[in-house]
Formats: C-alpha cells, structure tokens, sequence
C-alpha cells in the first residue's frame, strides 16, 4: 500500500485541495493520503461520504511545534503540551506522527529530544522542507532513536499530492483501520519511500492563501 502521511485540505486555512478532487486522485494512484488540517479534522465526515480510504489525522500546533495524530477521531486542541497530546492521541488508539522536526522556521517552540523520542513515527523526508539536511537530520534521529521514518508530501495544492509517498508492500487495505499493524509494518518491512521535493514557491504562496483568508474573515466580523 502507498501511504502519503502528510496531506492537507481546504480544511487547513492555508491549503485549496477539495476534498473530492483529492479523493479522486487517491483513487487513480493508489495512494492513501493521511488527512491532516491544522487543528482541524471537519474534512473527515466529507471523505468517510465519499467512502475514500484514507488515514484521519490532525497536525496540531502544540506549545513544541506540530505533530501530527494519526488515526485519531476526535480534535487535539492547539496549543496542546507536545507530551499530553502524545497521550491523547495514544489514548484515541492513535499514532504521534513528528513532521518536519529540524525545519524550525515552520512553527513556533521546539521540542526537546527526549519530548521528540515519544513520538511513535518521525516524518524522514518532507517535501517541503527546502534545505535537504532537514529531512537527513531528521533521518539520522530516527535511526539514532530507533524510531520508524516515513514520508509525508505536506500537500497543501492539488498537483502536490501524489509525488510523494511510502510504500509499504505488504500492509493491505483490510489493515488501514489497523495503527498497531501500520507500525509494525514501518519497523519491520524496510518500506520504499518515492520522494520528490515541491517546487521552492508553494511555501510563500500557502502563506499567502492563509493571510488573505483571515483577512477575510475579519472583515466579515
């Protein structure tokens, strides 16, 4: 199975994919996308009406950075401490997913290395991160700590998804509902990560996008 564990929707105030499109898309490539708006989950009840499989997910502005809570079901709250939504989500029967942990200029706080070494997975290549020594610093924790990598594309615009992904061969369809198999899966079958770096601008644009919609929003108040 193909597994894309970072993607966004236009439930994110910095993303424009929708999620039928992207369901569509999941469908012709195979690949299951790991919903993940910020501190938002509302695009999960559209996927589940579209019947596409996919990973319900929350990146979650904690007080240390994002982290991202994999098959979780109800929201983690921003500004959550790191270690306590690490609890949450394992408490939900989730996994703690750590993006892009060495791009310190993506989010505020950083967590400590003993806070990180909680997390169950660490994101090894994120196709936004521009610097490649972000994804091999990240890479080289994973194995220092023992921890899974996997690969996320941040998706955020519709042409992002698809270019990057884990494939994992022999975790199936009936396993998605599964965490515990998907991490055994990570540790123990070597995956193949497909990676591709996003172009250099979709980062200042995604800022745009998010500046431009809460100025709107402020100006409907």
């Amino acid at each position: 199975m193909r597994i894309d564990f970072h993607v966004h929707t236009n439930a994110s105030i910095d993303s424009l994919i929708e999620p039928n499109a992207l369901a569509r898309k999941s469908l012709e490539t195979g690949i299951i996308p790991a919903i993940a708006d910020h501190n938002n989950i509302g695009s999960h009840a559209k996927m589940r009406a579209l019947k596409a499989p996919f990973i319900p997910a929350e990146e979650i502005s904690t007080d240390k950075g994002d982290l991202i809570g994999l098959f979780i079901s109800e929201l983690i709250p921003k500004k959550t401490p790191i270690l306590e939504a690490i609890d949450i989500i394992h408490a939900q029967g989730g996994l703690a997913y750590l993006p892009h942990m060495f791009d310190y200029g993506r989010s505020k706080g950083r967590a400590s290395e003993g806070e990180s070494s909680k997390a169950d997975i660490i994101e090894i290549f994120n196709a936004r991160c521009m610097r490649k020594e972000y994804n091999e610093n990240a890479a080289a924790f994973a194995k220092a700590h023992k921890l899974p990598g996997a690969a996320g594309s941040d998706s955020h615009f519709f042409f992002e998804f698809g270019r990057t992904y884990t494939d994992l061969p022999d975790f199936g369809p009936g396993d998605l509902d599964n965490p515990k198999t998907l991490l055994k899966s990570l540790h123990t079958q070597n995956p193949k990560l497909v990676t591709h770096t996003a172009p250099f601008f979709v980062r200042g644009t995604t800022s745009i996008i998010a500046m431009t919609r809460k100025l709107s929003r402020a100006l409907r108040k």
